[in-house]
């Protein structure tokens, strides 16, 4: 942690120094910010860095965050990253120039810190793009093999680099527009070897009102890590420079299609595959360690066509879209372990394997019937088959359907009401039979009307309210169990009011009321059993003054209401004349009981908000919440005589607690 600091001084001297003569747009800025949230404190330092001096050009990013995680005993536990990335070039010519590049990333929870350095010559084929191969040399340390006295020393592994860059957009021709970018780099640093391949391209033709576009993506990703002596090798005599080599490589292509049908009618399509073989190597194992090393491989394809119907009052979409996806997950060292293992290991990879096809239809439209009213309908039917192996029992369909109407009226220009009405319904089937007692289907239906109310420039006005309804029914109950279905009801209302009393002086109020009521579903006669009901309310009153430095203060609350069916409370014992009773050191001695109740918080608090910009576009930002918390609850149920006043007062006290939340930000232009 005290390295990452010094180097963030570093870097903010070097952005407050003088830099002279410069060309292009230069960036000089430092961006820090401050969080405290609960129990968690988070510092933030970012640093940007782009110049010409002289004839060199250099540019540098920088990014540190550290959190702090307030744990029991009030113990501190600190998770530190910071990524560093620079560049410098100098040209050569007319065509060519020097690259010097790097980077240094660190992370003190796992004590991994790797680097690299390159250099290279850039040619540049005139405007439309630049090749630029490079070598360099590269560093990583990070923890290694675990030793027999339970220490994990630090391992520095280092080798030469090599990379490419590359990025070409030539000019149009027979109406294409083409475009490839790409970045590989390669580390050899024995006994490991790291590898990150990106290239990424594109093509595009327009002709005669069609539009063709193709986009595809390679990589190529090795990465290597010392690994743990497992269980399984507790007995191996000697400890090994055991590498894990994981390498992941993918492949996207897709397909793009517009193309006019008649007067405003178009004809959409769409093509997309996706291709990703992952791979475990174990490298360095001696000969009786036990390792297993897997083939992991996805296919993805979708594919979509529709019809679409726009012009300046309407608008309609119809579409299908078909989809497949595949996994698998092999053992590729099988052949060199014993029997049993590789049988419990292929079989627990075979587990996860699936093949899942889905259909989807679309649905959508937009249609203006009246200058003041439209009608919006949005739709989705889809389809999905999800198989699995014998042994994995979440074989399963499911079919889901999802609408949505709207009503938008505008009465006039200071005020508008909308409705909306959603609806769902989502069917699960398992094809197992030890899991068939699962199967469900669930509906919703949510109404939202919504009213804005705009008198004047300077006020503005909005009010919703949504109720909404959800059902869960299962298709059969087992003989001997009870029924699971549910039914979960809730009443929702928000408000928001704005004024601007001009001067700088504006106030604003948000609050927001909830009822949530679940309860035991009787589908047949379409009744329920209430077991919960969940409360909530929430209320943000804000004054804010000032122009240039703008300054908010506002009071915030919010309170919950929820049952609960086991409530511990600890309450003081008394002796039989009713004094309360006393350990050894004077603390009160503590009994404690458990009944069903219903618990509440309070959080309420003052709110703060300071926003200062300054010159050259730079700004200072504050944003607090002094959040204070009140836990207390109503117990239900027979409670002893004797203790029941203590206990019913223990109840009520509840418990406080005070939660600073602060946020502080800076940004510095030089």
């Amino acid at each position: 942690m005290r390295a990452s600091f010094r180097l963030l001084l570093l870097l903010t001297l070097l952005l407050a120094a003088p830099t002279g003569r410069g060309v292009g747009q230069p960036v000089q800025r430092l961006e820090t910010g401050f969080e405290r949230d609960v129990n968690r404190y988070r510092w933030a330092a970012n640093a940007f860095f782009a110049r010409s001096l002289g004839r060199w050009d250099v540019a540098l990013t920088n990014r540190f965050t550290s959190d702090a995680f307030l744990l029991f005993s009030d113990r501190l536990s600190f998770r530190d990253e910071n990524r560093l990335s620079w560049q410098v070039s100098r040209p050569l010519g007319n065509a060519f120039a020097a690259q010097l590049r790097g980077r240094a990333d660190w992370f003190s929870l796992s004590e991994v810190f790797n680097q690299e350095v390159y250099a290279g010559l850039r040619y540049a084929a005139g405007r439309y793009g630049w090749l630029e191969p490079a070598v360099g040399f590269a560093w990583d340390r990070r923890p290694g093999i675990v030793q027999p006295d339970g220490g994990v020393p630090l391992r520095m592994d280092s080798g030469p680099a090599y990379g490419l860059r590359l990025n070409l957009a030539p000019p149009p021709f027979d109406d294409y527009l083409l475009r490839l970018a790409g970045e590989a780099t390669w580390q050899v640093i024995n006994p490991r070897r790291g590898r990150s391949v990106r290239f990424d391209g594109g093509a595009q033709r327009d002709f005669q009102g069609t539009r063709l576009q193709a986009e595809a993506f390679v990589a190529s990703v090795r990465r290597d890590a010392y690994q743990a002596v497992s269980f399984l090798n507790r007995d191996v005599g000697r400890r090994s420079e055991t590498v894990e080599a994981t390498t992941s490589d993918t492949v996207r292509v897709g397909l793009d299609v517009v193309a006019p049908l008649f007067r405003d009618f178009q004809l959409t399509g769409t093509l997309g595959f996706q291709a990703n073989d992952r791979f475990i190597r174990t490298v360095g194992a001696p000969a009786e360690a036990l390792f297993f090393d897997t083939n992991f491989s996805r296919l993805a394809f979708d594919g979509e066509v529709g019809v679409l119907f726009e012009n300046e009052r309407h608008l309609a979409r119809l579409a299908g879209r078909l989809g497949a996806e595949e996994e698998r997950r092999r053992l590729a060292n099988r052949d060199a372990l014993p029997p049993t293992q590789a049988s419990q290991k292929a079989g627990l990879l075979q587990q996860a394997d699936y093949d899942a096809g889905a259909f989807t239809l679309l649905a959508q439209t937009r249609a203006t019937l009246h200058p003041r009213l439209v009608v919006t309908f949005d739709g989705v039917a889809t389809l999905l088959r999800h198989d699995t192996p014998e042994v994995n029992l979440d074989d399963r369909d499911e079919l889901f359907y999802n609408g949505q109407v709207g009503l938008l009226f505008r009465a006039s220009r200071y005020l508008q009401a909308d409705v909306k009405v959603f609806g769902s319904y989502f069917h699960t089937v398992y094809l197992a039979a030890t899991r068939s007692a699962e199967n469900n289907v669930q509906r919703s239906l949510r109404l939202r009307p919504t009213m804005r109310w705009t008198p004047s420039a300077r006020t503005r006005l909005s009010l919703a309210s949504e109720a909404r309804a959800t059902y869960t029914v299962d298709d059969f109950v087992l003989p001997g169990r009870r029924p699971t279905d549910q039914s979960a009801r809730e009443m929702r209302f928000d408000g928001t009011f704005a004024h601007d009393f001009g001067g700088g002086l504006a106030l604003r109020l948000d609050g927001s009321l909830s009822e949530l009521q679940l309860g035991r579903l009787l589908w047949d006669r379409f009744a329920e059993i209430p077991f919960d009901t969940l409360r909530t309310y929430s209320g943000w009153l804000r004054v804010q003054a000032g122009r240039r430095v703008t300054a908010e203060l506002g009071l915030r609350v919010f309170i919950r209401s929820d049952f609960d069916r086991a409530v511990t409370i600890f309450y003081p014992r008394a002796d039989d004349a009713g004094n309360p009773l006393l350990g050894p050191e004077g603390q009160p001695v503590l009994d404690l009981i458990t009944r069903p109740g219903r618990a509440r918080i309070i959080q309420a608090g003052p709110t703060c908000t300071l926003a200062w910009p300054m010159r050259r576009a730079s700004t200072v930002r504050l944003n607090g919440w002094l959040n204070v918390q009140h836990v207390h609850h109503r117990l239900y149920g027979a409670l002893p005589s004797d203790d029941a006043p203590r206990i019913r007062a223990a109840a009520r006290e509840g418990s406080r607690k005070v939660f600073p939340n602060l946020a502080l930000s800076v940004l510095w232009n030089f």
